[in-house]
């Protein structure tokens, strides 16, 4: 029997026991006033991480940090592409759900009552509904902790087939007159479950907790995928959707529609923060820039840029018009997407940037390492450092130039450099791919603090900053 027949057999029976609450706010209602919250952000390969594996060589991280980026990069493109008149062969563009396996985590609390529980979900900025697996829940990934069981929990809600959410193509009418969601991965993962709406607890930077009644997400009571044991149970979906975590008017008092992150070079002990609200700041000499988030009336509702140019030191880069633009037929464009390790470009534009680099390396004279050396296996042009030379005296800079914003990219942002193999890399990728997006993954995003404003069309606010040292 398919798995879609299943999971309709299975609604059915659990619905007719399902209690179904008339929608109330908890005994926590959040006044319409300013607040703010903060998540601690987890990086999964930092040894803060509780699903650190210290087991692990550099090279196998490394290994898995190319993997899952290939993953991502294959997932954002089947969403990118899902507007276009391209043929799409899901077995080379969808991934299953473990493609989030090294994203950045963030820990919440749902459910009031017996089915109170605190959860690690991935954070994902390229995903729009939140999602943990529910009881009864067959069959399911294993997870170290509780699942999630409604009826235990008073102010759960399932939502009915005539929410304005409940649309085509991931949501459905379902058994009974509910919304049911369906996710389906060509390599045969799936996620499908109830759309409900619940109670999320978060810590309040005024001290205790606050809870936000009525959070839309997705109960799943059926996934087929490959998720690690003891990882987190789910996503937290941060896109521009309206069922988005960001985007819902429930958790508006809140978040203000806007959040905020600032990382810290990858596998480090040090702490960060998702910020909300009224809980973001920026410190005083910080010279804040912005630039419009674009939104298309079709495709992908992610957070896309207009990336105009790129320069190297001081030198711009001639590239064509448009070279980073959206489509009109869909493919293309430039994202932010904390989700990917390094950076994309197209194909063309990666080409001139790596002959630039080739050009300002020979001239020191470097020549570019033979492929399958002992360089970082998977990136595209490494070198052998100079002995004696300290590699910020002969890495160049990169900016990237945004219409009203530049951001700059010292070298570390730039180069992968492995000071015991006395190599440095070029961090960025290319996608040969004409529906991807470009991206800029997080290796570029150290030591920037950015907004994500989604209110009044959506701004992205950023400024160079030592994250480190908190903000």
């Amino acid at each position: 029997m398919e798995s879609s027949q299943i999971f309709n057999q299975h609604l059915i029976s659990y619905s007719v026991l399902i209690f179904l609450p008339v929608l109330l706010a908890t005994s926590q209602i959040i006044p319409p006033t300013k607040h703010g919250f903060s998540l601690n952000l987890i990086d999964p390969l930092s040894p803060l991480s509780p699903f650190f594996n210290p087991n692990l060589t550099d090279i196998e991280r490394f290994n898995r940090i190319l993997k899952s980026d290939r993953g991502r990069l294959r997932y954002l493109t089947s969403l990118n592409a899902g507007t276009t008149n391209f043929p799409i062969d899901p077995t080379e563009i969808q991934p299953g759900l473990s493609s989030h396996d090294l994203s950045y985590m963030v820990m919440t609390g749902i459910g009031t009552g017996a089915a109170f529980q605190n959860y690690y979900l991935h954070l994902d900025t390229g995903s729009s509904l939140t999602w943990i697996q529910c009881e009864p829940c067959h069959p399911c990934f294993q997870q170290q902790q509780p699942i999630f069981n409604p009826l235990n929990s008073p102010s759960y809600l399932s939502l009915m087939a005539f929410h304005p959410y409940c649309r085509s193509p991931d949501y459905q009418p379902g058994p009974n007159g509910l919304c049911h969601f369906s996710m389906f991965y060509a390599d045969g993962t799936s996620a499908n479950g109830i759309l409900s709406s619940e109670t999320f607890t978060f810590p309040s930077s005024q001290g205790g907790n606050i809870q936000v009644p009525n959070v839309v997400f997705g109960c799943t009571h059926l996934t087929d995928t490959d998720y690690p044991l003891g990882g987190p149970v789910g996503i937290f979906g941060l896109d521009l959707e309206q069922e988005s975590f960001i985007s819902q008017p429930s958790c508006a008092p809140v978040t203000g529609l806007r959040f905020s992150y600032c990382l810290v070079e990858p596998g480090s002990n040090i702490p960060m923060a998702l910020r909300f609200g009224a809980d973001i700041t920026w410190p005083p000499v910080a010279r804040v820039q912005q630039t419009q988030i674009l939104r298309f009336s079709t495709g992908p509702k992610q957070y896309y840029v207009n990336l105009t140019g790129i320069s190297i030191d001081d030198t711009n880069i001639y590239f064509a018009p448009g070279t980073f633009d959206r489509r009109p037929s869909g493919g293309g464009g430039f994202v932010l997407d904390s989700g990917s390790h390094f950076t994309y470009l197209p194909e063309l534009a990666y080409r001139i940037v790596r002959n630039a680099l080739v050009l300002h390396f020979q001239a020191r004279h470097l020549m570019p390492l033979v492929p399958g050396g002992d360089e970082a296996v998977g990136l595209d042009l490494c070198y052998d450092l100079l002995p004696n030379v300290d590699p910020k005296d002969l890495l160049p800079s990169m900016t990237f130039h945004f219409a009203g914003a530049d951001l700059p990219l010292f070298y570390e942002q730039v180069f992968h450099v492995d000071l015991h193999q006395q190599q440095f890399c070029l961090a960025m990728l290319p996608e040969t791919d004409v529906r991807a997006p470009g991206i800029l993954g997080a290796f570029q995003q150290v030591n920037t603090q950015f907004e994500f404003d989604t209110s009044n069309g959506g701004i992205l606010r950023m400024a160079t900053v030592d994250c480190a040292h908190g903000v």
